[in-house]
């Protein structure tokens, strides 16, 4: 009743200052509002309102979607940095649009409307072939939902490929006469070498990294060396039944080290552990289902009386077809770990905390299952050691014998990167001591070969498999020679550098020579 009497008072007294008529704000005119002036465009309250709320809920869905944040949209401080946002934009195409005008690009050719027509028929196509394909929509429906789909997805219309081909023209016009000279390469090309050799001294490694991936490099640090390998990997099943240890032994230790956190507090935690007592059981999986075989497909004894000699199985058939069996059965691998359900018995205190209790025999699961799995891994990485060395051995014995090393490299090798139509296969991998980002079983074999052409033996790596690898060369300390791709690299960046420079200053001074007026009370109000 207090609220409804105070209202009331305020319509009255707001009654009274408005000399007995209240001042209703007509929405039509509201809406028509001019807020933004761009030369002769207009854009009224109600375009840059719904432009505004849009890039507020686009803004909202992005954050959400790939940063799992949630914006406050209702927020002083939000709305008007959209608003601002809004009208920078709006204003800047604009600017362009009537550039075009001036300038007689507005109108595309033939040519250019063309690739227009052909961009937005690959994503028309691909929106159809994915969501469409057996839609039974009449064909205006389905021309609809399709256009429609390729804005939700895509983001872009017929119109915004048309107006952002008309900008790429704007932009080709304003920065035609931008170069770049040999000179400011030269400079650039100091500055980067610079930068490399600076960055080079915290972080050795990236060099190696830059270079094995094909990246663009400008200095070369002392201490790299170039090495090459012929890698004999694990065999599939062998590898994967690691593997599944490998994350089964990772888990436990997770399990094991949170268990311990939590148990920081218990005195004589090692005493407690003693007295519990676990008893792991496998678990079975469930054999597959017989199929049931049809009566009629049964042999009789009469079907097998009419077979012929010549289908008659011979004891050599016999016990060929037994080695076949017997070596099926053998190459039938586990390519997974067991998984174990637990029997926990114990003479835990019984004043001990129930929770701390719960947690004592957890962790002594976990280590029990570790030491399995742990024991487990060991037989199966020797198992799978041994089911290589024979080819790695051949490989090295064709070496020891003289054999060209990149002939059997592009013959045996197992890596990616070491195999044809890789840079690296020609040159190599960089190399240095305590290098990040390789398995240091490799690293620290390829630093201790002695001299360049020297190869090393089997080298065990826990990942992969064998290693043998070659010393291939040495890499130069210094600059890179400034030529062919590090020319044309830097030519490139800067031309786009340069470019993009005058084109923002070629819209900054269209924009300065055009009469902008914005309303920003009207906008608020």
């Amino acid at each position: 009743m207090h609220k409804r009497a105070l209202l009331a008072c305020l319509l009255v007294m707001t009654m009274l200052f408005s000399g007995c008529s209240l001042i209703v704000k007509d929405m039509d005119v509201d809406a028509a509002t001019p807020i933004l002036t761009v030369g002769d465009k207009v854009f009224t309250k109600a375009e840059v309102q719904s432009a505004v709320n849009t890039y507020l809920q686009e803004m909202q869905a992005y954050y959400a979607q790939n940063y799992n944040y949630t914006i406050d949209i209702t927020s002083k401080s939000t709305i008007e940095g959209a608003q601002s946002d809004v009208l920078d934009s709006l204003t800047r195409q604009t600017v362009l649009e009537n550039k075009a005008a001036e300038l007689g690009l507005n109108t595309l050719s033939e040519e250019d409307q063309a690739e227009v027509d052909k961009t937005w028929q690959s994503y028309y196509d691909m929106i159809k072939n994915y969501l469409y394909s057996d839609s039974e929509l009449s064909e205006e429906e389905l021309d609809q939902a399709i256009t429609a789909d390729v804005t939700n997805y895509f983001g872009v219309t017929k119109e915004s490929l048309t107006a952002s081909k008309v900008n790429e023209l704007v932009r080709a016009d304003a920065v035609k006469d931008v170069t770049v000279t040999d000179e400011q390469i030269q400079e650039e090309f100091n500055n980067r070498v610079e930068e490399a050799k600076t960055s080079y001294e915290s972080n050795l490694s990236s060099y190696g990294s830059s270079f094995n991936s094909g990246s663009t490099l400008y200095y070369r640090p002392a201490g790299y060396r170039l090495v090459k390998q012929i890698l004999t990997q694990f065999n599939a099943d062998d590898k994967a039944l690691m593997d599944d240890l490998n994350s089964k032994i990772s888990e436990l230790n997770t399990t094991i080290s949170t268990l311990e956190s939590s148990l920081s507090s218990v005195e004589n935690l090692d005493d407690l552990l003693s007295q519990v007592t676990v008893t792991l059981t496998e678990v079975v999986p469930e054999p597959e289902a017989v199929e049931e075989v049809a009566t009629e497909d049964v042999a009789t004894p009469a079907d097998v009386a009419t077979e012929t000699a010549e289908s008659v199985a011979t004891p050599a058939d016999i016990a060929a077809e037994s080695a076949e069996t017997a070596e099926a059965v053998e190459e039938a691998a586990v390519t997974t770990a067991p998984d174990y359900t637990s029997e926990i018995v114990d003479t835990l205190p019984e004043d001990l905390d129930e929770t701390n209790k719960t947690n004592i025999r957890l962790l002594k699961e976990a280590q029990e299952k570790l030491n399995v799995y742990m024991t487990m891994q060991n037989d199966a990485k020797a198992k799978a050691y041994a089911n290589i060395d024979s080819r790695a051995d051949d490989i090295l014995a064709q070496l020891d014998a003289g054999g060209d090393w990149d002939t059997l490299m592009a013959q045996y090798t197992e890596d990616p990167g070491m195999q044809e139509g890789r840079d690296t296969a020609v040159t190599g991998y960089a190399v240095c001591e305590n290098m990040s980002g390789f398995d240091s079983a490799f690293v620290d074999a390829a630093m201790a070969l002695e001299k360049i052409g020297d190869h090393s033996g089997k080298v065990a790596s826990d990942m992969y498999g064998y290693y043998i690898i070659q010393y291939t060369d040495d890499v130069k300390e210094g600059p890179v020679d400034l030529e062919g791709k590090v020319y044309d690299t830097i030519k490139s960046d800067l031309q786009t550098e340069f470019e993009e420079a005058a084109y923002e200053a070629a819209i900054e001074k269209w924009t300065s020579e055009t009469k902008v007026v914005r309303d920003m009370n009207a906008l608020n109000n």
